[in-house]
């Protein structure tokens, strides 16, 4: 069925690097991006000049510097509030979870994520 004309609007074409998360957004903006951009681009971060995927992250509660990690369990701080990383991707690999992924990388409390 066509569409109405009245109340559509234009969708942009996303481009790949929209996917890099701005952890100056809120978090439950930044969860909604992940999850929206789950098939592609794909939500990423980049730490020590590696590009790490996102594939699932949960907001909760948390407090300091927007990108600034605030414990040794990937919780980052958020323009409001924070999110914890739960799957992650580093590339070439294998999904993980965090915990797998923190055995092998180490991302210590305090760091900055880009």
């Amino acid at each position: 069925t066509p569409q109405a004309p009245d109340g559509a609007s234009y969708a942009e074409k996303l481009e790949r690097g929209e996917g890099l998360l701005d952890w100056t957004y809120p978090a439950e903006e930044l969860e909604r991006r992940q999850r929206a951009f789950t098939t592609w681009p794909g939500a990423w971060l980049n730490y020590q000049g590696q590009r790490i995927k996102i594939l699932a992250m949960e907001v909760t509660i948390g407090e300091g510097a927007p990108g600034e990690v605030l414990d040794d369990r990937l919780l980052i701080a958020c323009g409001k509030g924070a999110v914890r990383l739960t799957r992650v991707q580093r590339a070439g690999k294998a999904p993980m979870t965090a915990e797998e992924f923190l055995r092998g990388f180490a991302v210590p409390k305090g760091a900055e994520l880009l």
